[in-house]
């Protein structure tokens, strides 16, 4: 009897371990599909925004491995302005990027502002990974200020949302930039796993780190930091952990009754990065 009993513990147990192992297994092998989220427009749903907005202009950016990156560069509203500050867009991980083109409009009047979709998203081609990101997110700032140089820009501040804070940082560290606006960033993929999944040997399991902690101590530019309160995506303690590591001046913004997806619609949002950008050196 006990022989039995003991056998059917086994059966169980093996069983277990073998759905443990499969559900392991999905997660390893489509991690992608809950890291990002592509969004997509068609040629004419871009053709459409471009008459709409009267500042924006298509713009293009080919990889070095044969993609066509898409997107729009917000011209400042006045015309005859010469040079102008520039604003380059980092978006979240489910986020297409005209979205950004009326309240960048709306707010940064005096701004150039380009917005670029990561690979797989809007018209870009390709699909997203984080060191393809990373590469493209450099060519672009490279080419972007080859383009318009330094009689058309006058200082240059990235902004990355959630998942493009990490981007953003990234190139921050490799890049000379004047200022960082970060909102509801992280300090790394993995912790910010942990949260979500503490029943999973997420180190192990995760094929991207975005892992900002690491460069956070390489860069010295003041940085505008944003994170929700009641924010159950990225809790403000790992945004906090991530601003605790930077080397130059921080400014950190804790936005009350909002969440990861919301933070954006609180009337201070705007207010306190419009502030930031015309107080911030150039």
């Amino acid at each position: 009897m006990k022989e039995s009993t003991w056998k059917k513990w086994l059966r169980r147990l093996g069983l277990m371990l073998f759905i443990v192992s499969i559900f392991i297994g999905i997660l390893y092998f489509f991690q992608d599909r809950l890291i990002f989220y592509p969004q997509t427009v068609s040629e004419s749903e871009s053709e459409r925004i471009a008459d709409e907005h009267k500042r924006a202009e298509e713009v293009s950016f080919s990889t070095a491995d044969g993609e066509q990156l898409h997107g729009w560069l917000l011209h400042p509203a006045d015309a005859d302005q010469k040079a102008a500050p520039l604003l380059i867009y980092y978006g979240g991980n489910a986020e297409e990027l005209s979205s950004q083109i009326a309240p960048m409009s709306a707010n940064l009047t005096d701004w150039s502002v380009l917005l670029v979709n990561y690979r797989g998203y809007g018209r870009s081609g390709g699909s997203p990974g984080e060191q393809a990101l990373y590469n493209d997110a450099i060519m672009i700032f490279d080419e972007i200020h080859e383009q318009l140089g330094h009689t058309e820009i006058s200082s240059t501040v990235l902004m990355g949302r959630s998942l493009g804070g990490s981007i953003a940082t990234k190139v921050a560290s490799e890049r000379q930039v004047d200022g960082m606006v970060l909102i509801s960033p992280f300090d790394t993929l993995t912790n910010v796993a942990k949260i979500h999944y503490p029943f999973l040997p997420v180190s192990w399991l995760l094929k991207y780190s975005f892992n900002s902690l690491e460069s956070a101590p390489d860069i010295s530019v003041p940085l505008l930091a944003l994170a929700a309160k009641n924010d159950d995506i990225i809790p403000p303690e790992r945004t906090k952990t991530l601003i605790a590591n930077w080397d130059g001046p921080v400014q950190f913004e804790l936005i009350e009754n909002r969440h990861h997806n919301d933070i954006h619609m609180d009337s201070q949002f705007w207010n306190v990065i419009t502030e930031f950008l015309e107080t911030k050196p150039d």
